[in-house]
């Protein structure tokens, strides 16, 4: 059954068209992902799926039963609200009910001797317990939580923008509808969130419309992708991977339809060349069956995006800090969010740093861009470092005309001319590598799309030829092919690379150090962020086996020994009497150790399997779920055995 179709729909802004006949069911526990180029149409074509942007051709067609939350990239929330009463807006009598207690409870807490007060709380009580409304509370802190909010009571017109967002996600997520319409939900998120909300989305019973930039989440979430690009909607099956897949195999059919176009074409011009001179029909028709063939290519031809900058040499010493305090807002008697911290940036480190929100992420880059100074310690720069300085927020928008600006005035405020590659390249050509045609370059700011924002200040940093790039949260806002080229650009891009971003993705590509923020200090580790991920889990793991064993070896104890005094008890745990290995369990232990070798090189396979897509994928996907918890299982007991005295 479809919760809502699109019939032959199109749409377009006046010269831009969007899509056009597209035919679209969403079904029941269908989890679709939309991706494409900036400003194709994904935030447009979830605005129409909503019933809140109008159709210029065809029909959506929507049962009045069905329920949808969209959640926007900014969200539209009452100012007057306090947050937990914008979350519960679509949860109905539940919402009464609770929002009822909560001011009951504190008329109670403030009259405690109110016998009516106390008697409507019982009765209340009684509504919430038959209405299941307790659980919904609880979801709520919890769903809040998971996204960074603590505070339910502050009111929504006090937060930023990326708080409210995630009010506003929250809400969605609370509602549970038959319809969830995302657009880049993963924005404003730090990384754990967002791979809790990436568990979310995939427990989610209901149909899912997502766009995001974030190719894990649309790997492990998605199981049907729509493409928009160039008024043509496409719809693929399987999740990113399977699509990518898909893509390259229509590209290589490309490429060889494309050969044997220009073969065609190549005999056509021969026989012009050599034909009779006179017009007669048959070299009419052949001269327009020329014509249109000169034509088709330029149908076809996607505008590529090309990164690049000018080189600058970078000297021996490039960024060193030595003992670098910072506090909150640069005084010296407010909280420090980092303390200690003492690195040398090296010519062409490759640094991504991670944090809980709120940790420092950000101002550290802010310090060592020069926009604001430590509170303790030191910054040196080499005399050649040149920062280019990729903030979240793009504020030199605001700056003398603001957004009236037109977008080539914008960049020549950088430099007019840029050498590239022993050439000398105008803002207008290094424009249209970043896709600004020059029909767009004389358009105001105030048009582009968020996306093409954070291109266009992309383009404007790397016309300044920096050796040395700050980028905070660069994926914001990007689409996932402007990503991709950007992330080739890092891979060859020779200066100092230091990254603050949640999108694990591209953590992975670009980094090969991480910086933990954690408890005001930061942690080095070398790799990227899967390792680093990995290694945090293999560390619980061996802490969680570590507890397990503890609490085994005390079982082991008499009664007599368990109820001795505290002096005894708080002994060291190597002081804990344990006993030898059986030889039953060496040799266990010895097997578990082949065991586990097998096992992991089965897992291997069947990922390998996962990976390619080409057939049923459910056997297999359940034989990997039923492997790793053999695994685990094996493991925790390979922890107990061999901690045992051999």
């Amino acid at each position: 059954m479809s919760l809502i179709t699109l019939i032959n729909a199109s749409k377009d802004f006046g010269i831009d068209n969007l899509f056009s006949n597209l035919n679209l069911h969403i079904k029941k526990g269908e989890k679709l992902g939309l991706i494409g180029p900036n400003g194709s149409g994904k935030s447009t074509l979830l605005k129409v799926l909503a019933g809140i942007e109008p159709l210029n051709q065809g029909t959506r067609q929507c049962s009045p039963r069905v329920t949808i939350k969209a959640v926007e990239q900014e969200s539209p929330l009452q100012e007057n609200q306090t947050v937990i009463e914008a979350v519960l807006s679509s949860c109905g009598k539940k919402r009464e009910l609770l929002l009822s207690f909560q001011k009951l409870s504190n008329l109670v807490a403030n009259n405690p001797s109110n016998e009516r007060f106390l008697s409507e709380l019982g009765q209340l009580s009684q509504l919430m317990d038959n209405n299941q409304a307790w659980a919904l509370e609880q979801e709520c802190k919890e769903i809040l939580s998971r996204l960074g909010i603590t505070d339910l009571q502050i009111k929504v017109g006090e937060l930023s923008g990326g708080y409210r967002k995630r009010v506003g996600l929250a809400s969605a997520l609370v509602a549970k509808p038959d319809v969830l319409l995302l657009d880049e939900p993963t924005n404003h998120l730090d990384a754990s969130a967002v791979e809790w909300l990436q568990c979310w989305l995939t427990n989610y019973r209901g149909a899912l419309v997502l766009v995001t930039h974030d190719r894990y989440v649309l790997d492990q979430v998605t199981n049907h992708l729509i493409e928009i690009s160039l008024g043509k909607a496409q719809k693929y099956e399987g999740n990113y991977s399977t699509f990518l897949k898909q893509k390259a195999q229509e590209q290589e059919i490309e490429t060889l339809a494309s050969a044997k176009f220009k073969s065609a074409m190549r005999r056509e011009l021969i026989w012009l060349r050599q034909g009779p001179k006179a017009r007669s029909s048959k070299q009419k028709a052949r001269l327009q069956r020329i014509a249109e063939m000169y034509k088709e290519p330029k149908k076809r031809q996607l505008g590529q995006l090309e990164m690049t900058t000018g080189s600058r040499r970078l000297g021996k010493l490039t960024i060193e800090a030595i003992g670098l305090g910072i506090t909150t807002d640069g005084n010296l008697n407010s909280p420090p969010i980092l303390e200690n911290f003492t690195y040398n940036f090296a010519r062409e480190d490759r640094v991504g740093i991670i944090g809980p929100n709120g940790s420092g992420k950000s101002t550290l880059l802010d310090l060592i861009a020069g926009k604001r100074k430590p509170t303790s310690g030191i910054l040196r720069l080499g005399e050649t470092v040149n920062i280019g300085y990729l903030d979240q927020h793009t504020q030199d928008f605001n700056l003398g005309q603001g957004l009236q600006r037109k977008v080539i005035d914008y960049v020549e405020e950088a430099a007019a001319l840029v050498k590239l590659n022993g050439k000398q390249m105008t803002a207008s050509q290094l424009l249209e590598n970043f896709l600004f045609p020059a029909s767009q370059q004389h358009s105001p700011l105030s048009k582009l799309s968020g996306g093409e924002r954070r291109r266009l200040t992309l383009c404007k940093m790397l016309i300044q030829a920096p050796n040395v790039l700050l980028l905070d949260e660069p994926t914001n806002d990007l689409d996932i092919n402007t990503l991709t080229i950007l992330e080739d650009f890092l891979e060859d891009f020779r200066g100092c690379v230091v990254v603050v971003s949640h999108d694990r993705y591209f953590l992975d590509r670009t980094v090969d150090r991480i910086f933990h923020i954690k408890n005001r200090q930061l942690e080095q580790f070398e790799g990227n962020y899967s390792d680093f991920i990995n290694k945090q889990r293999t560390q619980e793991k061996h802490n969680k086996g570590n507890a397990l064993l503890l609490e085994k070896k005390v079982n082991l104890l008499s009664p007599t020994q368990k109820n001795q005094g505290s002096k005894q008890q708080k002994e060291p745990i190597n002081k804990v009497r344990s006993r030898r290995l059986s030889f039953k369990e060496q040799r266990e232990l010895l097997s578990i150790e082949q065991d586990l070798t097998l096992l992991e090189k089965k897992k291997k396979t069947l990922e390998e399997i996962l990976n390619k897509g080409e057939k049923d994928l459910r056997l297999p996907s359940k034989q990997l779920a039923d492997l790793i918890k053999t695994i685990e299982r094996m493991e925790d007991r390979w922890i107990y055995l061999s901690e045992l005295s051999p």
